[in-house]
């Protein structure tokens, strides 16, 4: 792949220096390789991939000496962050998962809660420090049943761990004193689909494996609607964010980054469509079954806040989404690389962008 430094706006990254907490992770992969082919340095702060085989491990990309493996809520990782001397922080590091929230409860919250508190009390002393970038979730609004889009002044809230920490972390981020040279905004993005995703209780993972392995497919809430994108859109959003704040462009608190209404589709619509579009040997068997833990049933975004103030806008379609997360499976497993496949992918969109 041609670096794309020269490509679209990503030139603003050519020798920035930036940290990523959550690198090993699924968005933080996607965003440490696009960053790196931007022409950033990039230092991660992460524990180790939690999947087998993980997206990291599969891009083997080098960090240079600084592919940090360490807590956030600890202080290991702040010495080599010093040496690194970041000038932008994206803040991805979390405990991510709805069902392990209401399995794991307090260690939800001392990740997503405590985690991003010591990492705000870390930073705010390290003097290149200039631009923090956290990542939240869609879930952080109060949801009551109502089909309504919810704009970045909704009310927030949540009735998971999950939702409440992530939640929580939106008024951390709002109340914490940091020095005046600190520019710090949050992010929201949608459910997030794409390529190199493994984890366990997530929709195309769980789709793919059912495939793989002729199983049924469980579902906790068929349906439930949900503002689905592909990763590429949100990651996208975070660093056209991130690149306005540190520039002084705009000083935006928070942005929602989710796909145009007519794209915030059911569960059910989602399987039927990977039902239709899979390769034969890959076809499941649909076992739809309701969810034992409470959750919201109606997710709607509305991004109209990120497209007038950064020119961010949702390019694809949810069903070009699936279709460009489902063949990124089925082409590594027909023996392509993922370096190639998140290359291939990043370039597409970014053609999709200078068509515009």
């Amino acid at each position: 792949m041609d670096s794309l430094r020269d490509s679209s706006n990503m030139g603003f990254w050519n020798g920035k220096k930036v940290l990523i907490t959550g690198h090993t992770g699924f968005k933080g992969s996607w965003l440490a390789f696009w960053l790196k082919e931007s022409g950033a340095l990039v230092c991660g702060v992460s524990l180790d991939p939690i999947t087998s085989p993980s997206l990291w491990g599969e891009l083997d990309l080098n960090l240079d000496g600084f592919d940090l493996r360490s807590d956030i809520r600890g202080s290991g990782w702040v010495k080599k962050v010093l040496e690194f001397q970041p000038e932008i922080v994206f803040h991805l590091a979390a405990q991510p998962l709805v069902v392990t929230g209401w399995n794991l409860p307090l260690l939800t919250f001392e990740t997503n809660v405590m985690g991003t508190a010591n990492l705000l009390n870390e930073l705010s002393q390290i003097a290149s420090v200039e631009t923090i970038l956290v990542v939240t979730t869609d879930k952080v609004y109060k949801l009551d049943g109502e089909k309504v889009a919810r704009t970045e002044n909704s009310e927030l809230g949540g009735k998971d761990p999950y939702a409440a920490s992530k939640a929580a972390v939106e008024l951390l981020v709002d109340s914490w004193p940091l020095p005046n040279k600190i520019s710090i905004a949050t992010a929201r993005s949608g459910n997030v689909i794409g390529g190199g995703d493994w984890s366990e209780d997530r929709l195309i993972p769980d789709i793919v494996r059912a495939g793989l392995t002729n199983k049924d497919l469980e579902v906790r809430f068929p349906t439930a609607i949900r503002p689905w994108q592909h990763v590429i859109e949100p990651i996208h959003g975070y660093m056209m964010l991130a690149e306005a704040i540190h520039s002084k462009k705009c000083n935006l608190k928070t942005l929602n980054f989710g796909p145009s209404f007519e794209n915030q589709v059911t569960v059910e619509e989602i399987i039927a469509y990977c039902n239709e579009v899979l390769p034969l040997e890959l076809r499941f068997n649909k076992v739809l079954r309701a969810g034992k833990y409470y959750e919201g049933e109606l997710l709607i975004l509305d991004s109209a806040l990120a497209k007038n103030e950064i020119g961010w806008t949702p390019l694809l379609s949810w069903k070009e989404s699936v279709e460009m997360s489902l063949n990124w499976y089925v082409d590594l497993m027909r023996g392509r690389s993922a370096r190639e496949l998140v290359s291939e992918n990043i370039k597409y969109y970014l053609d999709k962008i200078g068509e515009i």
